[in-house]
């Protein structure tokens, strides 16, 4: 049976409610559409005036996350046009008063607590800071550095952390999921003129409520009020698009590992707005597991099983949906058990309610929290203010108080019942990572990959193998030498066309009943050509590996060149070349490389030329063929699920007698380049240009290859120090950078940069500079660590499929590298130091050696 409070006790707490809400409140609209909520109390000479402005970090629309609120909430205090900023804070302290303010998810508040006798001067203060507010551009700046330094603090703040985590594992789409302060990365780039923005579209009168709770007489209020404010006029106020939360459908979970010397964790369950009526209920409950050192919580974890340190309760729900959330500190040996213990007691109160008692008392806290919260004007302040602009009725908190009154311990098993489910758990947790235990090792051994096995065949071609069963593909992937070095001087782009063509048609099946098979199996057969070779690949499922392995068969042994065939393919590599020469960037690199290399066979890409493409014949083609596919001319790398004999049975034919076995003439690719210097300007009718600049390079088989791919790091992405120069410090350019023509022996090293015509010289100057740095041995050791760690995480995160492990295995060993170097290939890293960057700029970055080409409009 329900047992209510007793009579008496709901009679004492009404009159106590009575005489919290004897005074009456004035609510005002201005004509500009500010709001005035004001209550007279004359108890003391003080009054609290605060102006509630209705915006915070959730409605920072495209920028939410990048902390605008909070910063605009600095930078009112930094000064106007009568007020500096120091002359801010030492006005109101000379009227004996302190000011202040603070920004959550749906408000920002500035208020002022002062004696009464200066009641109009606070009003100029405030009026003036938060609407005529100055934010002059070196405040800006100063103030982004504080705020930084902030931000690093709450990351710092393990407390903090947790927090922020829960609320990110609790809203997947609600702006509550980013901090209030902002995400560093995002605050970071917030602009002035953002700021400005953002300050003129909410900062407007119909957007404010001013709260003044002290020793005013209601009349005066009003004046003074309308005095400082009712001249501003009314804003245009657009809504702002907050997106609404999913339902939750199952428990959620973070773990924040890390240097922790204690465990702290969190559990939160998603509960209603503020005005909602089981908001009471659900304070109460907060109160009577968590809410003090007699609780529910404390008695048991902490005091009976001494599992934690802390702990508490708290319900918080100030906007449109909210959290109740236990938080805890323990031991981490003790974690686990303390999140069963915490369940199960909530599992109790969801299945036998709780003590009348227990529930009385968590009555008497509220109310007593409640009564608290009205101690001081401040408080009375804060309180209209929260009524009026979170929930809309400046007579709530009577309301709120009423309700407490009638709770029984029902009513709070209703609401566990009701919210306290684990369907709308989210867990989180902060502590140092755990012991990693015997299964856990085993398990890492089960899923790490064995090395590739390479086994030389006695015609010459090499298989590698490197089973994989976490996804049911396989994958086959064939590398043959080929490219420019391969190809007469007027047949510029026929390896490429030749390795299309292999995919095609063969003698036994048409191009067409290989696409259709292919796709009805739901697998892949494609081809490509570079600098230095042509490949083939196929990716299937399983139980199609028969059929990959009889489609690369023929593909390799019995090629037909069908003349339609031939002719499609032919035109659709003629018109990619025509479609990159619409491209201002593809095209200045492809009149850059003829220049640079000019009889040299890099000087053609591997898609060829027009008129060598136009004039080859299918004679062309068979003959090409012949000169390349032969079986010492082959590295086969099968990646994914397979059984090895299987593949060494079907394969081993093929690569022994079926493939043409006579010996394979490797190409001398040690030719030399001579580069003559040269700056020249190609006309292209565009609205910007590019500027091009080419520098010899080494090839992928010299020592110094690894030097080379430090200094395209160097050059590249958005935090190198010349895209911070070029495009974020001085706005030359869109886009700048560097890229390579990479060949065995040889390449060509390539600074780029999209600009405007005008500015092409200065970009030019720009890239001159950065070369200059690094031959003068000016790159700094953190750059050298951005840079090694870069591309050592490029390694792993390019091949994590099993097309790209075959397709790097297979590339290796054809240019005659380990197949697996990556351990040798970090440490050629970690000795790559600003000296051995110098020397390679001294000896390759020279003027002398350097082809400068500006494409773009005729100046």
């Amino acid at each position: 049976m329900d047992i209510s409070p007793s009579q008496s006790s709901v009679t004492e707490s009404s009159d106590l409610i009575e005489r919290l809400f004897c005074a009456p409140v004035e609510r005002h609209t201005l004509t500009n559409g500010l709001t005035l909520v004001h209550r007279s109390d004359f108890s003391s000479e003080v009054v609290s005036v605060q102006i509630w402005v209705k915006t915070g970090s959730i409605h920072e629309g495209a920028l939410v996350g990048s902390g605008l609120s909070h910063y605009l909430e600095h930078m009112l205090f930094k000064g106007t046009a009568r007020r500096d900023g120091k002359s801010i804070s030492r006005e109101v302290h000379a009227m004996g008063g302190s000011i202040n303010a603070y920004t959550t998810f749906d408000r920002t508040v500035y208020y002022i607590d002062a004696p009464s006798t200066a009641f109009s001067q606070i009003l100029d203060v405030l009026s003036d800071i938060v609407m005529h507010s100055t934010l002059a551009k070196e405040e800006v700046e100063r103030e982004r550095a504080v705020i930084l330094r902030e931000i690093d603090m709450g990351l710092d703040d393990p407390d903090r952390q947790l927090s922020q985590a829960l609320f990110r594992t609790a809203y997947q789409r609600h702006p509550y999921r980013e901090p209030v302060i902002g995400h560093r990365a995002l605050y970071e780039k917030v602009t002035a003129d953002e700021l400005h923005a953002y300050y003129h579209a909410r900062y407007v009168p119909n957007n404010m409520v001013v709260t003044v709770v002290g020793a005013i007489d209601p009349e005066d209020c009003f004046a003074q009020v309308d005095q400082c404010f009712g001249a501003i006029p009314r804003g245009r106020l657009a809504p702002v698009q907050i997106e609404e939360e999913p339902v939750q459908l199952a428990a959620r979970r973070e773990e924040i590992v890390g240097e922790f010397n204690i465990f702290r964790g969190g559990l939160g369950f998603k509960v209603p707005h503020l005005s909602h009526p089981d908001s009471p209920r659900l304070d109460a409950l907060a109160h009577a597991l968590g809410g003090g050192e007699s609780s529910l919580l404390w008695e048991r974890l902490r005091n009976q099983q001494n599992l934690v340190n802390y702990i508490d309760c708290r319900n918080w729900n100030p906007g449109s949906n909210g959290l109740f959330w236990i938080s805890y500190v323990c031991d981490s040996a003790k974690s686990r058990d303390v999140e069963k213990a915490i369940l199960d007691l909530l599992a109790e109160v969801v299945g036998n309610g709780l003590p009348e008692s227990v529930v009385e008392k968590a009555l008497r806290q509220a109310l007593s929290s409640e009564i608290n919260g009205r101690k001081t004007m401040s408080g009375q302040a804060s309180r209209l203010g929260l009524g009026e602009v979170v929930i809309g009725d400046i007579n709530y908190g009577r309301r709120y108080l009423q309700g407490l009154q009638v709770i029984c311990s029902a009513d709070l098993q209703a609401v566990a019942q009701r919210y306290l489910v684990n369907e709308s758990m989210s867990l989180v947790t902060l502590g140092r990572a755990p012991k990693v235990n015997v299964s856990m090792t085993k398990l890492e051994g089960e899923l790490s990959l064995d090395p590739f096995e390479q086994i030389d065949l006695t015609s010459g071609a090499r298989l590698l193998l490197q089973p994989d069963t976490r996804l049911p593909k396989v994958h086959l992937r064939c590398v043959l030498q080929g490219g420019p070095f391969y190809e007469l001087a007027n047949q510029r782009g026929i390896s490429a066309l030749l390795a299309e063509l292999l995919t095609k048609d063969t003698e036994s099946r048409s191009a067409k009943v290989i696409a259709e098979l292919i796709e009805r199996i739901g697998g892949s057969f494609t081809a490509t050509g570079g600098n230095n070779t042509i490949s083939l690949s196929i990716e299937v499922l399983p139980a199609d590996l028969d059929i990959a392995l009889d489609l690369l068969s023929e593909a390799l042994t019995t090629p037909v060149f069908d003349p339609a065939t031939f002719e499609t393919e032919r035109e659709a590599q003629v018109s990619r070349l025509k479609e990159d020469d619409d491209e201002i960037l593809d095209y200045g690199l492809r009149k850059l490389r003829e220049r640079f290399f000019d009889q040299h066979p890099f000087a053609v890409g591997s898609d060829g030329r027009i008129e060598d493409l136009e004039a080859l014949t299918v004679e062309d083609l068979t003959t090409h063929y012949r000169k390349l596919v032969k079986a010492s001319n082959i590295v086969l790398a099968v990646t994914g699920d397979f059984q090895r004999e299987v593949i060494i049975e079907r394969l081993s034919p093929l690569l022994e007698a079926q493939i043409p076995t006579q010996p394979f003439e490797a190409a001398d690719t040690s030719t030399s380049v001579e580069v003559a210097i040269y700056s020249g300007h190609e006309a292209m009718d565009r609205e910007q240009a590019v500027v091009l600049q080419a520098y010899p390079d080494v090839g992928i088989q010299d020592k110094d290859f690894v030097v080379a791919e430090m200094l395209n790091e160097l050059f590249s992405g958005m935090s190198s120090r010349l895209f911070e120069r070029v495009r974020e410090d001085q706005g030359m350019a869109y886009y700048v950078g560097t890229t390579r023509v990479i060949g065995l022996k040889t390449g060509m090293f390539v600074f780029y940069a999209g600009t405007h015509p005008d500015q092409a010289e200065a970009v030019v100057s720009e890239m001159n500079i950065e070369i200059e740095r690094v031959a003068a041995c000016g790159v700094t050791e953190d750059e050298l660590t951005r840079c090694r760690t870069r591309l050592k995480a490029a390694r792993p995160m390019g091949k994590q499929t099993i097309g790209a492990r075959a397709m790097h295995a297979a590339i290796q060993v054809t240019y005659g590298l380990p197949v697996e170097d990556d351990a040798e290939h970090a440490a050629q890293l970690d000795q790559v130091d600003a000296a051995a960057l110098a020397r390679f700029a001294k000896n390759y970055f020279v003027e002398s050696k350097r082809v400068q080409l500006i494409i773009g409009p005729q100046v």
